[in-house]
């Protein structure tokens, strides 16, 4: 290998695991706070990988054959539309530092993601993984025994929000964002747990790791981590077990269902101030011993009043003034205080809205994809669920086609074939997919990196199902 390209790719190699590894440790690198060294950071590593690419084309870089190198470069340029309708938004943006962040964390993540996928090569690829897994096993155990010793009142070095002592924060400031990038770890360990074939280095961390990752979540009484973890388990139930000949799928999907159920029951009971708050939350106590009519009554009552209601609705209205392009990348927080207010009020006939929501500003949504369609439009919200339903797809396809080759060779699995990686990709696409209905966990830029790198190394490793088993794919069973 040339010393110019060796020290290109050396560039890369340190820049991707420096931003991946070392991002969640501050703050989550939210941009009041050290946003930018990561963003220096990323673009480093990019100089790095724009160097590989003069000494060697992008498809010498993709790992595998002729197969393989069509699903990686089909899951790159599926973003690239949305990308370039971004950059365009964001020139035309009316506050451009705040669209200008916008911008960044949807390209930062992409470039992490393709230089994983182009640069590191298989080795580096499982080590990064492996890294990952140690990295975020510290992570939970920081949140846990800060939690033990300080009641998380500190967030590292400095004071948390008061309305967040006594829930588990982590590095994070919000309970719910801990969870949220725990729940990423829930995917990053689940997978090789399911996975056949390997060795016990790949069960030791994944199994420490799901037993932190699940009591952080609980402890940070996040009601969607709560929702997501078992969303997350509904998915690996249905594409987690597709090494396995069908009748011993069904089978083994049949018990962990059942298991499930009951520690979901035990927890149900056992978990009071968990259940407790998230009862409160819907209304739940409000309607005790009343009919179902009743318990729908209040149930509603209590989510059209709650503030994550409230501001998805502020911005639902705010997008109903530009729905083809949307307000502008970063601009919800901007204009706010316009669309507040719900809709019923009438200064005309002295009538006050039933929601004024005038004793708060909203940054955030609290909802990412109505936040997308709010500040982008229905051509920005097309163009990236389109991108991301194209890597979905190949992930999908992936497993699909892991299975046929398995199926023709015996189920006889080696362990070293790519399913944990790919299924990690697709589990975190669904944790993400999911939670981001009722939070912004993609506006955490640690969150959103170490989602790319999760989904970089998955796509590294796509299009190996015929050199895993030494021979192309053939029919079988699907999962």
């Amino acid at each position: 290998m040339p010393p110019f390209d060796r020290i290109c790719r050396a560039i890369t190699l340190l820049g991707v695991s420096f931003v991946v590894l070392t991002a969640p440790w501050f703050f989550g690198a939210w941009e009041q706070w050290w946003f930018w060294p990561f963003v220096a950071a990323i673009f480093l590593g990019t100089l790095g990988f724009a160097g590989t690419m003069i000494a060697s084309s992008w498809a010498d870089r993709a790992k595998g054959g002729t197969h393989a190198r069509s699903l990686k470069m089909l899951g790159v340029l599926a973003f690239l539309p949305f990308l370039i309708y971004a950059f365009v938004r964001c020139l035309q943006a009316e506050v451009f530092m705040d669209a200008e962040r916008s911008l960044l964390l949807h390209l930062t993540a992409w470039l992490l993601a393709i230089q994983i996928l182009f640069v590191f090569s298989r080795k580096q690829a499982h080590l990064l993984f492996q890294l990952l897994l140690a990295d975020l096993c510290l992570l939970g155990l920081y949140g846990l025994i800060n939690h033990e010793l300080t009641g998380s009142r500190l967030v590292l070095w400095c004071e948390g929000y008061p309305q967040y002592q006594g829930r588990l924060t982590g590095t994070y400031y919000c309970p719910d964002h801990f969870a949220g990038v725990m729940e990423l770890a829930f995917c990053l360990c689940l997978a090789p747990l399911l996975s056949r074939g390997l060795g016990w280095r790949w069960r030791v961390w994944p199994g420490l790791l799901a037993s932190i990752a699940l009591v952080a979540v609980v402890l940070s009484k996040s009601r969607g981590g709560g929702l997501t973890i078992l969303t997350v388990l509904a998915t690996a139930l249905v594409w987690g077990f597709s090494q396995w000949p069908i009748r011993i799928r069904w089978c083994l999907r049949v018990i962990v269902a059942c298991l499930g159920m009951l520690a979901l029951l035990l927890f149900v009971h056992f978990a009071n101030d968990y259940m407790t708050r998230f009862k409160a939350y819907f209304g739940w106590d409000q309607a005790q011993g009343e009919s179902l009519e009743d318990l729908r009554r209040a149930v509603v009552t209590r989510l059209d009043a709650v503030d994550r209601v409230q501001m998805a609705a502020a911005a639902l209205r705010a997008w109903k003034t530009a729905p083809v392009f949307g307000i502008g990348p970063g601009m919800h927080q901007n204009l706010w205080r316009h669309f507040a207010a719900s809709a019923d009020g009438d200064r005309q006939a002295h009538k006050w809205p039933t929601h004024p929501n005038d004793t708060y500003h909203s940054y955030e949504v609290h909802n990412d994809w109505v936040q997308l369609l709010e500040e982008y439009g229905l051509v920005g919200f097309a163009l990236f669920a389109v991108s991301a339903a194209i890597v979905f797809g190949v992930f999908l396809r992936d497993l699909r086609a892991q299975s046929r080759t398995l199926a023709a060779h015996g189920w006889q699995a080696r362990g070293d074939e790519p399913h944990a990686f790919v299924l990690a990709g697709l589990l975190a696409m669904v944790c993400m997919g999911f939670h981001s209905l009722g939070d912004f966990n993609l506006q955490i830029p640690a969150t959103t990196w170490i989602l790319a790198a999760i989904l970089g190394v998955a796509g590294a490793h796509v299009g190996e199902e015929a050199v895993m088993a030494g021979a192309p794919p053939s029919g079988g069973d699907e999962p």
